[in-house]
């Protein structure tokens, strides 16, 4: 026999001999084709447990940079709502240092024949429209101590100066 001829058998051989030891052999038709009740391992019923063993076949440890990434991702998120509850905080307290310097700027105008107080009390108005919307949509929010401490006796002075700032208007107009 030539070399050539040997080489078809030899690799017929060994395609299945690589295929017996890849697959397993096929079940014997009969009752006993179940596997015994030992073989079946209760604690691997669960997802958690199932994922754990497919990374410890992977040759890695189990779920430990999993863990890790969502560890990272929950301190990055409660850095992003620290930072976004300190800006909330920052713009109440800017929106009500402002409303109080143009409240108290409408006693510093006369009474009567200026024509500045119209754009005075438009600006004061429109301040005080924002801050009141701003601290009713994060009320939750800035009524907790950490963050500023927002007291229902603030709230009712914001609402008696928008109540000032008609009466005011009223007895311009």
């Amino acid at each position: 026999m030539s070399s050539a001829e040997k080489e078809p058998a030899d690799n017929a051989v060994a395609f299945i001999a690589q295929a017996a030891a890849v697959s397993p052999p096929a079940p014997e038709p009969g009752p006993a084709t179940a596997p015994p009740a030992a073989a079946v391992e209760p604690s691997k019923s669960s997802p958690a447990v199932a994922a754990q063993d497919s990374a410890a076949a992977e040759g890695g440890p189990p779920d430990t940079g999993d863990a890790a990434m969502l560890e990272a991702r929950r301190e990055a998120e409660t850095q992003r709502n620290a930072e976004r509850d300190r800006e909330i905080v920052e713009e109440f307290q800017y929106l009500l240092e402002k409303s109080q310097q143009l409240f108290s700027g409408l006693s510093d105008l006369p009474e009567i024949g200026s024509k500045y107080w119209q754009p005075h009390f438009q600006r004061t108005f429109e301040v005080y429209t924002k801050l009141w919307k701003f601290q009713s949509q994060h009320r939750v929010l800035l009524e907790k101590a950490e963050h500023y401490g927002l007291k229902r006796w603030e709230v009712g002075e914001i609402a008696s100066k928008i109540g000032q700032l008609y009466y005011r208007y009223y007895l311009r107009t």
